[in-house]
């Protein structure tokens, strides 16, 4: 395997770890774990990290003169890193939702 294929799968491994990390994080979410949920996130800002790290090895090879061939694989990657971070962005603002509409919940369920 060629050390940019190596990248290449690193990029998608770490972006595919992020993106499942951002989705049971909303699942704790909606049961009330936040402190599950927080963790969660953390982990999938780590794997973003580690994408990041890989794509930024991508691009040095290519700045440095190295010529790069645009396939399929490439193009998989980084759509993988551009979901999860989407993904990411849409979950934090759901759980913030999600989290008000527990307590809502929690409260009609207090007044009954």
């Amino acid at each position: 395997m060629e050390v940019g294929e190596e990248v290449i799968f690193k990029l998608i491994t770490h972006s595919g770890s992020a993106r499942s990390n951002v989705f049971e994080a909303f699942q704790f979410c909606q049961v009330g774990d936040y402190e599950g949920a927080k963790k969660l996130m953390k982990e999938a800002d780590e794997n973003i990290l580690e994408a990041h790290k890989a794509q930024t090895k991508l691009i040095q090879k290519e700045a440095s003169g190295e010529v790069m061939e645009v396939r399929l694989l490439m193009v998989h990657a980084q759509d993988h890193l551009m979901t999860c971070i989407l993904a990411k962005e849409i979950m934090m603002n759901m759980m913030k939702i999600q989290e008000e509409l527990n307590e809502i919940k929690t409260h009609l369920s207090l007044n009954k």
